[in-house]
């Protein structure tokens, strides 16, 4: 079996071009474990991941289409593209000082699709770390020509971490449309973590803090290191245990009565 995959490894690396690398894999894994930190894989386990380190040049992925995972860390190209891919999980920039833009993939690589991608249209991503990336600016973090976070279509995401880099409040920024706009009532954008710390001392985390406490994002949140619970409404209609909920509901109408 090591064998095999070792072969089938080498056979994908072949079609695959990245300049100037002192370190690429492809790898098919079970778990992402092709760096200690790494996240676990989730529910899509098995597939393709691909790690790239030590880079000082970045091209298009001739051979590859659609893939897992993607982790991408401590390389010193100044824009990334990664349009020309499918990534169904995971995506990890992490640690690439000199990266100054990133286009993040297509749900549908090579076509345009209308923003915000609803049903097949939207990213499949569960997972996304751009992470002490220190010149990148959030205005050049591109997504079908877009940079606004809401024009993804990501709802759902397990996990969010936005740290380490120029990132404006704008980004976040509800996008003005004549039926409804976004961000939706009803949905969880983020279901696990949400994180966020930007170099900006201008950034203003308000609004974000508001849909925190409307339920937009659940599981842990901080946003400039300051953490902000949900509305007891939303806590109490997401717990896992009717009998919690009744019983903080208990305790408020005691506490009312007193």
């Amino acid at each position: 079996m090591k064998t095999y995959l070792s072969l089938l490894s080498l056979s994908l690396s072949s079609g695959l071009v990245v300049a100037d690398c002192t370190t690429s894999t492809i790898s098919l894994q079970t778990q992402s474990t092709t760096v200690a930190d790494v996240p676990a894989a989730t529910d899509r386990a098995e597939g393709l991941s691909l790690e790239i380190t030590g880079c000082n040049t970045s091209s298009e992925f001739h051979g590859l289409t659609s893939i897992v995972r993607i982790n991408l860390h401590e390389n010193s190209f100044d824009e990334l593209d990664l349009s020309g891919l499918q990534i169904t999980d995971q995506i990890r920039v992490a640690n690439n000082p000199n990266l100054t833009r990133l286009v993040l993939p297509n749900s549908r690589p090579g076509q345009t699709v209308s923003l915000p991608p609803t049903g097949t249209d939207a990213p499949q991503w569960t997972y996304v770390e751009i992470l002490d990336n220190p010149q990148l600016d959030s205005d050049n973090i591109e997504y079908q020509d877009s940079a606004n976070f809401w024009d993804w279509g990501a709802q759902n995401l397990s996990t969010f971490i936005l740290s380490g880099g120029g990132f404006h409040s704008n980004f976040f920024n509800p996008i003005s449309t004549s039926s409804g706009g976004y961000p939706e009532e009803g949905h969880a954008y983020v279901t696990t973590r949400f994180i966020l710390n930007s170099t900006d001392s201008n950034f203003d985390c308000s609004y974000l803090n508001d849909l925190r406490y409307r339920g937009f994002f659940k599981g842990d949140y901080a946003c400039q290191g300051r953490l902000v619970v949900p509305s007891p409404a939303n806590s109490l209609s997401n717990s896992r245990d009717p009998f919690l909920g009744a019983l903080a509901a208990a305790v408020f109408f005691v506490c009312f009565l007193v």
